[in-house]
């Protein structure tokens, strides 16, 4: 059960309680305020951070408005019932046929991404929270980069390959990547941005931080690969342009 699935390897080691339960603030615990009801809040039974299986609780309704500190509330002594696969919904595959399970979940790793790097920015400033936004990206970039080279089937040497996969990562965002190779170097090109298609008025940080992301993911693939940003859309250009050699 979630959250193990968040934190890749061993990385839930270096995750402290108080982030979890900093998440279980802002979200599980909000969700009274956000559906209208300020008697709603959660009970958390276990956190894996602590060593618990998972990451367990219920929602509940008080018979009188919570106060902020009371929307959320432990109870470790308490344990989930039995999973039980009979009971739990299911989609029919008639209408959710697989293709549309895997934008789903396309769509919702991608979310991740659309709130935390606008908002890091917006609560630790455009400095600090850039800085902090583009270094945790290239590190993911360049952690990640073998496995996604594996689900893409491998990626070709040079920097054509690199431009090749980039391409076809950026298409299954649905955005519009055009890709032009040229002796040992490679140009992509596209219009869209799809990942913040619905924010508005973004600091210039919050792209200079996802395009970390890429060049550490350039780095993992060659160290000596140049990965260079000629045209932004958010500056005024027509469009947002790589350039890779």
């Amino acid at each position: 059960p979630p959250p193990r699935w968040i934190w890749s390897g061993t990385a839930i080691c270096g995750i402290p309680s108080e982030v979890s339960r900093a998440m279980l603030r802002g979200w599980h615990a909000n969700n009274g305020v956000v559906l209208g009801n300020p008697r709603l809040g959660f009970v958390c039974t276990g956190q894996t951070v602590d060593g618990q299986p998972g990451l367990e609780g219920y929602y509940k309704e008080w018979d009188h408005d919570l106060a902020p500190e009371e929307r959320l509330q432990f109870s470790p002594g308490e344990c989930c019932p039995p999973f039980r696969p009979d009971l739990a919904p299911w989609l029919p595959e008639n209408t959710w046929p697989e293709e549309r399970l895997q934008k789903v979940l396309r769509n919702y790793a991608m979310e991740y991404v659309t709130s935390i790097l606008p908002e890091t920015i917006a609560v630790l400033g455009p400095e600090e929270g850039g800085h902090l936004a583009g270094a945790a990206a290239r590190l993911v970039g360049m952690h990640t980069f073998d496995e996604a080279a594996r689900l893409l089937g491998g990626v070709e040497a040079g920097a054509a390959g690199f431009a090749k996969a980039f391409t076809r990562l950026a298409r299954g965002q649905d955005d519009d990547a055009e890709l032009q190779v040229e002796g040992s170097a490679a140009t992509v090109r596209q219009t869209s941005w799809r990942l913040m298609a619905e924010r508005e008025a973004l600091s210039p940080r919050v792209f200079d931080a996802w395009n970390e992301l890429w060049v550490g993911a350039a780095l993992a693939h060659d160290r000596f690969m140049r990965v260079e940003v000629t045209e932004r859309r958010d500056r005024g250009d027509p469009c947002w342009r790589w350039k890779f050699g």
